[in-house]
């Protein structure tokens, strides 16, 4: 599994957004490689009605609809058609409270969940709330060019999965090639979550050609 988050770069909002997201879903098709791509919010509806991958949301608020001004529900987004949200990245993150709620909205809602961890510790504590899955995240290592979770610190992804025998974790922050697709599923994760390897890369089907290689020898 890939997760892409598009978060708001302008290579991947609006008609960027689009023409990026059908050039990945095509090549994960012809790859077979389950690829979840997570647009800008306002790019939700359009993304959901002309790219045949799975779209998920990059957040909702603990908040019901209703009486919420500037506050994006679970429900909204589920009657979008998207299927799942990512919860408390490092770059939005949320109070332990926060989390529970919007969690439990989401499953309310029909959505599929993944919550972001960026320690061993925080893992531990939003595993508590049975998300779908977990996504660890050094946030120092998050649009590294340098180097990776996977490179730079594999003792913690194992630690964390460890720890979470019952979890499905998928692994970001600075993951780019093969090398850190292979080397976090030999450690046990599920998958890997990525954002500007992939939406500023001068050719992303050549990089998502490059993470799909990484899952064949797991």
């Amino acid at each position: 599994m890939i997760i892409v988050n598009f978060k708001t770069y302008k290579e991947a909002s609006g008609k960027n957004g689009i023409d990026l997201a059908l050039k990945l879903c095509e090549a994960s098709k012809n790859l077979n490689i389950d690829l979840i791509i997570s647009p800008q919010t306002i790019d939700l509806k359009e993304m959901v009605e002309k790219v045949d991958c799975s779209i998920w949301a990059q957040h909702v608020d603990a908040k019901e609809q209703g009486r919420t001004t500037g506050f994006l529900s679970a429900q909204a987004v589920k009657e979008t058609g998207v299927e799942g949200v990512l919860l408390n990245h490092s770059e939005h993150k949320l109070s332990v409270g926060e989390i529970g709620e919007a969690l439990s909205r989401s499953k309310e809602a029909g959505l599929k969940t993944l919550i972001f961890a960026d320690s061993l510790k925080e893992a531990l504590v939003v595993s508590q709330f049975n998300p779908d899955y977990i996504g660890y995240e050094p946030p120092e290592l998050i649009a590294s060019p340098d180097t990776s979770v996977a490179r730079a610190k594999p003792e913690v992804i194992k630690n964390v999965i460890d720890e979470l025998p019952n979890s499905k974790i998928l692994v970001g922050a600075g993951v780019k090639d093969l090398v850190d697709v292979e080397t976090s599923m030999k450690l046990g994760a599920v998958g890997v979550i990525l954002s500007s390897a992939i939406v500023l890369a001068e050719d992303p089907v050549k990089v998502l050609k490059s993470l799909a290689e990484g899952f064949k020898n797991k």
